[in-house]
């Protein structure tokens, strides 16, 4: 059973020795969406910077207008009086302020802002705050480095496009790549691979080429800017299809790609050519992953945004592909919520398989408390990945990675007291959750050996 915190001076000594544990080691950060700080320079952002990501999302949910939230006429258009935009978003920030999502921005404002709370008093203050903030070119650093200990976060860049060229620092980032438009090639998308790998695609073999440039090309240029190179692959597939990935044969693939590029009249099999040819090209992407000994993210459960179908996002469809590949690590992400058993039940039974609660504590504190107790329960401890703040602002970043430290250091606090684990196991698998077992995953296995 999870003991509630309650009050800090009530907290047993076991309890305060985790808490400080937490609060001063170093954080691996396995997902961030984190803007170039460039761009949000230039774009001077103000109060709604905090709501721009996410917690937009259960605004929706509480019913605010379109017209209100959308970035082209809404919270985000500065033209609009900032008054204004606050009368308008008001009556449903009431209701949201309680989410996993809205709780995570009061932390922001408190921490980083030295603002207790976010109501009509003081939104003026912080908006100022933010924009003066933001000015800063030490602003990141004083964020991510020194408020929030975070060691280096692994940036799925949304805003390069493929085959542009890489732009990240290193001092906070390392890549991940999305080779998602190769998995999902059609037609309308052959130009954009042809420019990205410079391979006209006119067959299934072109197809292949094209994704083994594509790789190659990532390798060589994260390379060029950092030493540690490429961290891994990012698949996020789960927001257009299901994770079911079949083992497809060469000869039907090559039927599908037919099928599909001589836009043929496919009738009913349409959907099922697609997925075909997408399966084929998902068994080739994680071969490279192999060939590179690169792990693999992997989006499962819940997608960011309203009205999708969660359905496609049970890890459980992945068992296919995970089986198949036992030398290829699979970084599961997101707790596969609300698939928890699912995800824990994978990574407990395939040794390349590691459980990663990024997202899952800003999606729901109070689940991720459970899922870390399950995983603890169910999961070797070295393959429980502790944080990834999943965000587009560093100030998100910050306030989720604080969630995860003290969400952590409570669940092994309630094992101790439980009489489940020892003190020091239970400090030496909070090191691990929250850093090392994140960094030993994103190294690879010839460095970790030795080798050249």
């Amino acid at each position: 059973m999870q003991i509630p915190r309650g009050r800090a001076d009530a907290w047993s000594s076991i309890r305060k020795a985790l808490h400080q544990q937490a609060a001063q080691i170093k954080v691996f950060d396995t997902h961030e969406h984190i803007w170039h700080q460039a761009r949000r320079q230039k774009e001077a952002p103000d109060f709604f910077l905090l709501f721009s990501h996410y917690t937009s999302n259960d605004l929706i949910s509480a019913g605010i207008p379109d017209s209100v939230w959308k970035a082209t006429s809404g919270l985000q258009d500065h033209s609009i009086p900032l008054e204004q935009r606050w009368k308008s978003f008001a009556p449903y920030w009431q209701f949201t302020r309680t989410t996993g999502y809205g709780r995570c921005m009061l932390i922001a404002a408190r921490d980083l802002f030295g603002i207790d709370d976010i109501n009509e008093r003081t939104y003026q203050t912080l908006s100022e705050r933010i924009t003066t903030a933001n000015r800063d070119p030490q602003w990141y650093n004083t964020v991510l480095k020194v408020k929030a200990g975070i060691y280096t976060s692994l940036l799925d860049d949304l805003a390069t496009l493929p085959g542009q060229p890489m732009n990240f620092d290193p001092k906070f980032f390392r890549i991940i790549v999305r080779l998602n438009y190769l998995v999902m090639a059609t037609p309308e998308t052959a130009s954009m691979i042809e420019a990205a790998t410079g391979v006209s695609i006119g067959k299934l073999a072109d197809l292949e080429k094209a994704l083994a440039q594509a790789f190659e090309n990532a390798v060589q240029q994260a390379r060029r800017i950092s030493p540690e190179g490429l961290a891994g692959i990012k698949c996020a597939l789960a927001y257009n299809r299901t994770l079911e990935f079949d083992s497809v044969a060469r000869p039907d693939a090559e039927r599908a790609f037919e099928g599909i590029f001589a836009k043929s009249d496919l009738g009913q099999q349409e959907q099922a050519t697609h997925k075909a040819l997408e399966d084929y090209m998902m068994h080739r992407l994680v071969e490279q992953c192999a060939e590179h000994d690169l792990p693999m993210q992997i989006h499962t459960g819940m997608q960011s945004g309203n009205r999708s179908h969660v359905a496609w996002t049970n890890p459980a469809l992945l068992s296919n592909l995970l089986n198949a590949y036992p030398q290829v690590r699979f970084d599961i992400f997101h707790g596969g919520y609300p698939y928890l058993g699912e995800q824990a039940t994978i990574c407990k039974n395939n040794p390349n398989c590691y459980a990663d609660l990024c997202w899952l504590h800003i999606i729901s504190p109070s689940m991720a408390r459970f899922h870390l107790h399950q995983l603890i329960d169910t999961v070797p401890g070295n393959k429980i990945l502790g944080f990834g703040g999943d965000f587009f602002h560093v100030e998100g970043a910050y306030a989720h990675c604080k969630m995860a430290r003290e969400i952590t250091a409570d669940v092994l606090a309630d094992k101790v007291e439980a009489g489940d684990l020892q003190e020091d196991h239970a400090a030496f698998l909070l090191e691990r959750i929250l850093y090392a077992n994140g960094k030993d995953l994103f190294t690879k296995r010839s460095a970790q050996h030795g080798e050249s």
